[in-house]
């Protein structure tokens, strides 16, 4: 709940179109992953311990804006778990279902597929509420040897997916490639 709560609370930074802003690249120290906002998205950082004692570091960037009169949302969150080794798909599965009730999505589709750079990449979709307005979300959680990386996206439903999420999903690197 507590995730729940810094999820609506984010900074928001207001930007009126996708010409009118710089991409902004966020490679997070000791992250595989990198990734490309349409702005300047808001950063953080928390620490915790797993379930199995190891200390780890998550660092977050969040982007809210509007485009167009439609409110749009980015988030990634990046977790370097040493030890971690891929994941198995049952897991991961289980892990979306639990991240969606987490989040209280309604409607939330789960799914699970493999990505041949980086490995098994979980998937959510459904509606949440963000300041508000109703969206269609979407979270994708890419998974390495050394890190989980869950990616988000939404838009109010009507335009969902919008331009700006596919070029920002299509921005993804994985050690410095990009993403097949």
């Amino acid at each position: 709940m507590q995730r729940f709560k810094g999820f609506l609370g984010f900074s928001i930074i207001a930007w009126c179109g996708a010409a009118q802003a710089d991409p902004v690249t966020v490679k997070f120290d000791d992250c595989d992953f990198g990734f490309t906002f349409p702005a300047a998205p808001s950063q953080s950082q928390t620490k915790s311990r797993t379930s199995r004692g190891d200390d780890v570091i998550t660092n977050r960037a969040d982007l809210k804006l509007d485009i167009s009169g439609k409110t749009n949302f980015f988030r990634v969150e990046c977790t370097r778990i040493r030890r971690q080794g891929q994941m198995d798909e049952t897991i991961l599965k289980q892990n979306m279902k639990d991240l969606a009730e987490t989040y209280k999505i309604q409607a939330a589709l789960v799914s699970v597929d493999q990505n041949r750079a980086a490995g098994s990449v979980g998937h959510i979709q459904g509606r949440a509420t963000l300041g508000g307005k109703p969206i269609t979300l979407k979270i994708d959680r890419y998974t390495s040897a050394n890190n989980i990386a869950d990616v988000w996206t939404g838009a109010e439903p009507e335009v969902f997916p919008s331009e700006a999420d596919a070029q920002f999903l299509k921005a993804i690197t994985f050690n410095g490639e990009p993403l097949p």
